[in-house]
């Protein structure tokens, strides 16, 4: 086992202070250890942007086949966990149905949600942003996106919330999840088994009836992915929009510029999941020694590639935690699976990179700027409640707030 750092205290990561502002410690990190043993996690944590880079693309050495123990454990065999030939067919069968056209044909789903969502809401005045539309839409539209009844609507957003809690080491919260799951595809087993022989438009029926070189999806994989899209479609969309939401009201200039002009709340967005993405890093497995920085990575050892810190990496953004949609150094363009840097602009890392590249990444998008888009037109003037501005990453595994209550002056429907 490698000595541990002495002139960094990985105590630190175990602390609220830590999950409010991890920032201060993934600096000393990248700026003393850019390669560092954790002994507390028992894994290797990799900071500066460069090195995550380059991790995201070392798919021979660096696998994504640690997340077996967890993902697989929960969904079924999940998309997530899969390397080699498997995962290139079966990525290659699902990621066409959520980018362009096609996924054009599903917008009015996110408009349709978002605005009775803010139906809900929109006369009253206040809302508590989080509990009322951020943890809602998202799976609001992916149900709608699978046809399954809205009727059941509580049911899905108890499952995600068992799956992604089940996610986590605590063995409990995994039979939690694992349970959960089986309940879910139980439910869904009928819809799927239907759709493979009588398809229609929705989502389910275009995976039954997509093929890559003749070969199509099974029951099982469509099951397990479609667990999968709940929870990471639900859960990290949730919170990007959440952060867009706290990130504005606490930016009052950034907001003036998105209220005279709500185009930019797709640089808004990207800004966003460059400062306060939900997702702070993703886990590999080394497939051999890796040495790295000086260090020797052994073969067998977990390693994680954190996204935060690589996307506050002075290096490439200057003044990295200042939160600026005009910023001269992130690249603002169409989001792209191998990353772009060019001119002095460079992709945020919030998304990943590589060819697990987030597959729902132009859904999260579409309905961050949507629903923003929407919730702009039916609040006047909003703004945090007073004396009730949240933190930033106060309990959470994915870096968001709990809550963000507004009030507004309300606005008749156009």
């Amino acid at each position: 086992m490698p000595t541990t750092m002495t002139e960094f205290d990985p105590a630190v990561m175990g602390t609220h202070e830590f999950r409010l502002n991890p920032y201060p410690a993934w600096k000393q990190l990248r700026d003393e250890h850019p390669v560092y043993f954790n002994p507390a996690a028992g894994m290797w944590m990799i900071t500066r942007y460069e090195d995550v880079l380059r991790g995201f693309r070392d798919h021979d050495r660096l696998s994504s086949t640690i997340m077996e123990s967890s993902h697989n454990v929960v969904f079924g065999r999940s998309l997530t966990a899969m390397d080699g030939d498997e995962h290139t067919w079966k990525r290659n069968i699902i990621a066409p149905e959520f980018v362009g056209k096609k996924l054009e044909g599903f917008v009015h789903i996110v408009e349709q949600n978002a605005q009775a969502l803010i139906d809900a809401f929109r006369g009253d005045g206040e809302v508590d942003l989080v509990d009322q539309f951020t943890t809602r839409l998202p799976v609001n539209v992916i149900v709608d996106m699978l046809a399954l009844p809205k009727a059941d609507h509580e049911f899905f957003h108890d499952c995600y919330t068992k799956f992604m809690l089940g996610l986590g080491p605590d063995a409990y919260l995994r039979g939690v999840a694992v349970a959960a799951n089986a309940d879910f595809h139980r439910y869904i087993d009928p819809f799927v088994r239907k759709r493979m022989t009588d398809p229609g438009e929705d989502l389910i029926s275009k995976l039954c009836q997509a093929e890559v070189d003749g070969q199509r999806l099974a029951e099982s994989d469509i099951k397990a992915f479609v667990s999968l899209l709940l929870t990471a479609g639900g859960e990290t969309t949730d919170k990007a929009i959440a952060s867009l939401w706290w990130l504005l009201l606490n930016n009052p200039g950034e907001f003036a510029q998105v209220q005279a002009d709500p185009e930019l709340f797709d640089p808004a967005f990207t800004e966003t999941m460059r400062c306060e993405g939900p997702v702070p890093a993703e886990p590999r497995i080394a497939m051999c020694a890796i040495e790295w920085h000086g260090q020797t990575i052994p073969a067998g050892s977990a390693v994680t590639l954190s996204m935060h810190s690589a996307n506050h990496d002075e290096r490439v953004f200057k003044d990295p935690e200042t939160f600026d949609i005009d910023r001269p150094d992130l690249y603002f363009g169409r989001d792209l699976r191998g990353g772009h840097m060019e001119e002095g602009r460079a992709s945020h890392v919030g998304f990943g990179l590589g060819k697990h590249f987030c597959v729902g990444y132009q859904l999260a998008r579409t309905e961050a700027v949507v629903g923003s888009k929407l919730l702009l037109e039916a609040m006047g003037n909003p703004r945090i409640k007073e004396g009730q501005n949240p933190r930033m990453g106060e309990g959470l595994a994915m870096r968001s707030v709990k809550r963000l209550p507004l009030v507004f002056d309300p606005r008749q429907p156009k």
